[in-house]
């Protein structure tokens, strides 16, 4: 016989559906102590209400087929004798889960009368309840406090003057519980908490609310898009995106126990929100913005100013790897990086694998000067004292920048170098050389991907949910939602190496591709593509240090 399932009405934090709409179930029990693993229930009370009306109530007496403690007895009133006869547990249930059926359930902390159910439920094998439950203290905590000295039942029910007072009974502290929620609905709406969505998010919220900021976000709609906190003098204060803008911006207001959100919200005096047809345009969209702007609340809103590169000038006289900051000039970038740690680290791997001059004195042809210990050690080949000549050193130039594009070798040079460092237990080295590789490589897939992006002079591409994204030299041509306005017309093309304050929507372009189902509808010329050599070796490798560096687990 299949057992009765508790089926919660649209219990999820983004539903509309109007509080006054939604039938509530209050539910209190009393219990033989305060762990559900070693006591027991004696007594569940349980009323449902729609609109502020009484729709039925639930109560009942339970066997806890265990003596009940004396202390308990002088709390609660109930003895041994009251619970007599009474039916157990198992045989209470079908009824109590028929009752909640099509509820939101609703308890006086929570937690408590949540994890005695709970376990009565897995125990005879039902479904625990529907999540969320609403907590009423903690609902309490957001709307009354500090008016009231603290959230305990017997406080709030004399504060809302409700026409039960609770006693530690479950079927009157139940009423009292469903009189005090219909009071703190009552006082929410006047705050703009008008949906159950909106409802779990202020239980679930934590530090101060800014009840009086929700009405900015009143004209936003319940779609995708970016939003833009500004400030009185109308600067962009803060830039992000979502897929419910209306849910999200006032998710803020509801409280946040972050010092720099309150910081934020203290400012704000409107809200923003830019309609996008889809996640890759609000990825996009708020790139833009953010590096347009620089909000002082973005994380991100100057990060693009420590990106850096790696450049190689073959026209030199003896080139050499150097750390660029702007891709102007002569020569070939590899890059950006997200900072210059991570362009040192590949650039080592690359002077690992390439005996290049890593001195930073300018050379011409015939400069001449004392050799280091680089070259001693065959780490060099020293153009500086003459010891290699022009057509050799550029041969050698030449072949690093081809491992470049198709690196299957100087991948293998390099994980051998690490398994040998690692079998001769030279742990840190072998730390710093993994390091080093990682950075190179990953620099190397994104370069690979980034070409046939840039490279594409137009692509239609169609995600998952049918929409088209067009995509020109790796910019994303915006939707008529941004098209032509101040947020979302910086659609100019992309030109490699990609320039510092655009690698960002790059960078979300890219990513987006690599997570999502894409199929390609239109391609000018050629189709996009990659080199096949080295492309197996980056996959490989990427896949194992990813597996292996806990950061990446943690992110995941």
């Amino acid at each position: 016989m299949a057992l009765p399932q508790i089926r919660a009405r649209q219990t999820t934090l983004d539903d509309g559906i109007p509080l006054h709409e939604v039938t509530f179930c209050v539910i209190d029990l009393e219990t033989t102590g305060g762990s559900p693993s070693q006591s027991a229930i004696t007594e569940i009370g349980a009323v449902k209400m729609c609109g502020g009306e009484r729709l039925g109530t639930f109560h009942t007496f339970v066997d806890p087929l265990r003596p009940i403690p004396r202390s308990i007895t002088y709390l609660t009133g109930i003895s041994d004798g009251d619970v007599a006869g009474s039916p157990p547990i198992d045989a209470v249930l079908p009824s109590l889960v028929e009752f909640l059926e099509h509820t939101v359930p609703v308890a006086h902390n929570a937690r408590f009368d949540v994890a005695f159910l709970d376990a009565a439920l897995v125990e005879l094998d039902y479904p625990p309840l529907p999540a969320p439950t609403v907590c009423t203290a903690r609902l309490a905590r957001r709307i009354v406090w500090p008016d009231v000295p603290n959230v305990k039942l017997q406080t709030l029910a004399q504060y809302f003057r409700t026409s039960v007072r609770p006693k530690h009974r479950a079927l009157e502290d139940a009423q009292a519980t469903a009189e005090v929620l219909h009071g703190l609905l009552g006082l929410g709406a006047r705050l703009g908490i008008a949906t159950l969505g909106d409802l779990h998010e202020v239980v679930r919220a934590r530090g101060r609310p800014n009840f009086g900021k929700i009405a900015l976000a009143e004209h936003l709609p319940n779609g995708p898009g970016v939003y833009v906190f500004r400030g009185r003098d109308g600067a962009a204060l803060y830039v992000g995106k979502s897929k419910d803008l209306r849910r999200r911006v006032r998710s803020y207001f509801y409280g946040d126990s972050r010092k720099k959100i309150e910081q934020l919200l203290s400012h704000v005096a409107s809200v923003e929100g830019i309609v996008c047809s889809t996640e890759l345009e609000a990825l996009v969209v708020e790139a833009r913005l953010i590096r347009r702007h620089e909000p002082r609340f973005n994380r991100r809103g100057k990060a693009w100013r420590r990106y850096a590169y790696l450049r190689i000038d073959p026209s030199e006289a003896w080139p050499r790897l150097k750390i660029a900051r702007e891709t102007t000039g002569p020569g070939v970038f590899l890059g950006p990086f997200s900072n210059r740690a991570q362009a040192v680290l590949a650039k080592e791997a690359l002077e690992e694998a390439f005996p290049i001059r890593r001195c930073t004195k300018a050379m011409r042809a015939t400069t001449r000067f004392a050799p280091c210990a680089l070259a001693d050690i065959g780490r060099c080949l020293a153009p500086c004292d003459g010891r290699v000549d022009h057509e050799r050193y550029e041969e050698l130039v030449r072949t690093l920048l081809s491992s470049l594009p198709s690196p299957g070798g100087l991948l293998r040079a390099l994980e051998d170098r690490l398994g040998l460092l690692a079998a001769e237990e030279r742990f840190e080295e072998a730390a710093l050389a993994r390091d080093r590789l990682r950075a190179l490589a990953e620099s190397l897939a994104r370069a690979r991907t980034d070409a046939w992006l840039v490279g594409s002079a137009s692509l239609v591409l169609r995600d998952a949910d049918g929409e088209r994204i067009r995509l020109r030299h790796g910019a994303l041509l915006a939707g008529s939602s941004t098209a032509g306005t101040d947020t979302g017309s910086d659609d100019e093309p992309l030109s490699l190496p990609c320039p510092r304050d655009r690698a960002d929507e790059l960078a979300a372009v890219r990513s987006w591709l690599r997570r999502s189902t894409v199929a390609l509808v239109e391609s000018a010329g050629e189709a996009p593509s990659e080199p096949v050599d080295g492309g197996a070796a980056l996959d490989r490798l990427l896949g194992r240090l990813r597996a292996h560096d806990p950061r990446d687990s943690a992110r995941s």
